[in-house]
């Protein structure tokens, strides 16, 4: 089973423990006032810009690498 309270969602500042990210992002605003960097494509906030980086990586890497084929190859 999986654990709910993993440490990828542990805040890094304090001892608070988050079953999700979603929380997490909204603990560090709150609590610790820190700048939330956002995902231009999706939307998707981020506590760390590194994150946000491996993320859109991971997630819009196919759409990127279509966009600058679709340029080196004119119709």
């Amino acid at each position: 089973m999986k654990n709910p309270f993993s440490k990828k969602n542990n805040c890094i500042q304090c001892e608070a423990k988050f079953s999700n990210h979603e929380d997490l992002v909204v603990h560090v605003r709150h609590e610790h006032h820190k700048t939330i960097v956002k995902c231009q494509k999706c939307g998707k906030e981020f506590i760390h810009e590194k994150d946000r980086l491996h993320h859109s990586r991971k997630e819009h890497e196919e759409e990127m690498r279509e966009r600058s084929n679709r340029s080196s190859y004119p119709d």
